[in-house]
């Protein structure tokens, strides 16, 4: 009988000490408040831009063919071009980009390159030229610093359209009573020196037989930036060489 009365209290007790356990454990330990990690942070969404061939090939065509048309050396960048279409008809298309790209930079260099060429030939061909004004002298001056900075294609511009303006610039005199081919290049606003007069007689040979055969009230045609060889073959004929008289026009301070 005592012995199964320790063992009721047994289990009463340590059913008493459980709860109290629990109780305890409850009330006296707090338990720490979980932990919630942060989502991380979704990526950035780069929207991925679309790369099209077509853009580039028409670009590379059109350097492609003004190279072509000013003569320029066009060779390699035609190799490149014709690469880019293979590649656009494989669908490759970044590469076909890319190579279209390189095309039109190899086609634009060649185009300045030769726009190089032609400016240094309007160059030499306008210092044939003679009595440039102040305009003309500040244009000539503008293309030597384009040409200097890399910029071939206006250096070209401007030398070609001074050029132009040369060869095609000239005097109408209407010839007066007492008039003579030599007093005529003789005239501050002519040649300034008479032994000029075979330019006058040579730019208007279709109309005058012979150097006397002046008529008042024609109009002489004279030419007003003749060039150098043709100023020296001038003083050649009219004996300018022998007596000194070597000059054209009105004397500039140089640099003007």
């Amino acid at each position: 009988m005592r012995v199964t009365q320790i063992g009721i209290l047994s289990t009463t007790v340590l059913r008493h000490l459980a709860i109290c356990g629990l109780l305890a454990g409850c009330v006296g330990q707090r338990q720490p408040a979980p932990v919630v990690s942060p989502e991380p942070a979704a990526p950035a969404v780069v929207p991925v831009q679309s790369v099209e061939a077509g853009g580039a090939l028409t670009a590379a065509h059109r350097a492609v063919r003004e190279a072509t048309l000013r003569d320029a050396e066009v060779g390699e960048a035609q190799s490149l071009l014709e690469r880019a279409e293979s590649a656009a008809r494989l669908g490759q298309v970044l590469r076909a980009h890319r190579l279209a790209r390189a095309a039109q930079a190899r086609a634009e260099a060649a185009l300045n390159q030769r726009f190089v060429e032609l400016a240094r030939n309007e160059r030499e061909e306008l210092r044939q030229r003679t009595v440039l004004d102040q305009a003309q002298a500040a244009s000539l001056r503008e293309a030597d610093a384009a040409l200097l900075a890399g910029d071939a294609r206006r250096a070209y511009d401007l030398l070609a359209h001074l050029n132009q303006s040369t060869r095609i610039a000239e005097i109408i005199y209407r010839v007066a009573r007492g008039d003579t081919l030599w007093g005529i290049a003789a005239r501050p606003e002519v040649y300034d020196n008479g032994f000029l007069w075979p330019l006058i007689y040579r730019a208007n040979a279709d109309r005058l037989p012979s150097p006397s055969a002046l008529r008042i009230g024609m109009d002489l045609e004279i030419p007003k930036h003749p060039t150098v060889d043709a100023t020296y073959e001038a003083l050649r004929e009219s004996g300018g060489l022998h007596s000194g008289q070597v000059r054209i026009g009105p004397i500039r301070v140089e640099g003007d």
